[in-house]
């Protein structure tokens, strides 16, 4: 098989991936349903998690424009369902000759679910260099596997398909105290239970767990829901793990702030997303 055979095999043969689409690779037009295994969420109130929406989002663009991502930003603005039908229109504003500048939007009929916007593609350029760095913990082996959620969960629902770990010492887990922690850093270990490559949706969905520093942040509880979510991409490295560095920088008028780095479990920086949200206070116990 020549390198041309190759490519116009891999252009016609969907990715593997946790979400799926249902049009043809390259099209500006992709549909997607809203699977359990999508969403997350207690008993009667499901959702596809927002990290899923922000993964489509990434994947639609790199598969219509066959570029990569360099940097992306979604606004949520309704929330997606069990069984209903989500629509990806891509548009391309400006179809750079190296930098393409473009956006999807995602819809449920009349109904907008999500606005996302990217700049995608490759400059080549030797200076290959991250100045941060993976944090001192222990492997995902030798840390505690951590609660996702919580509050209890629709059973076959997505967390049951993710694994996260903790590292221990100060980022440890703990009874919920309801009073504001010192700290609002969190370092944890994530992969999905099933073999999948390591592309922009997966780093897309990881991003989305800043909420989970949160939780900590406030001393426990339900954290916050995400308003947006950014991701930037240093670079892709096949990783089994990944580690993260979340942390809440402030909060204030019921929203709060914070940012994600991600690390190969070789230590290579891989993304940087960040978001706000909306918070709620710890209760006191």
């Amino acid at each position: 098989m020549n390198d041309e055979t190759t490519a116009a095999t891999a252009l016609s043969e969907p990715p593997s991936r946790l979400m799926r689409f249902e049009a043809a690779i390259g099209s500006p037009r992709q549909t997607l349903k809203a699977d359990r295994r999508l969403c997350v969420g207690p008993p009667g109130n499901v959702f596809v998690f927002g990290g899923v929406l922000f993964g489509s989002a990434v994947a639609a663009l790199e598969d219509h424009l066959q570029r990569p991502v360099i940097w992306s930003t979604i606004q949520f603005l309704g929330p997606l369902r069990p069984g209903e039908v989500l629509e990806l229109n891509v548009e391309v504003p400006g179809p750079g000759r190296t930098i393409s500048q473009a956006r999807v939007v995602g819809r449920v009929d009349d109904r907008e679910i999500f606005l996302a916007s990217a700049a995608l593609g490759v400059r080549d350029e030797p200076l290959d260099h991250a100045w941060d760095r993976a944090p001192e913990v222990p492997p995902p082996e030798a840390c505690e596997t951590a609660k996702l959620w919580p509050h209890g969960q629709e059973p076959g629902t997505l967390l049951e398909t993710l694994e996260m770990r903790i590292a221990p010492g100060a980022f440890a887990e703990a009874e919920p105290t309801g009073r504001l922690a010192d700290s609002g850093r969190v370092v944890f270990w994530m992969r999905a239970r099933q073999d999948l490559p390591m592309d922009v949706s997966v780093l897309a969905l990881v991003a989305d767990f800043t909420p989970y520093a949160l939780s900590k942040a406030l001393g426990g509880g339900l954290g916050g829901v995400s308003l947006d979510n950014t991701l930037r991409v240093v670079r892709r490295v096949e990783t089994d793990w990944i580690l993260c560095d979340a942390r809440i920088q402030g909060i204030r008028s019921g929203f709060a702030h914070g940012d994600i780095r991600l690390f190969a479990r070789t230590g290579e920086l891989m993304a940087i997303g960040g978001q706000s949200m909306n918070a709620w206070p710890p209760r006191p116990r």
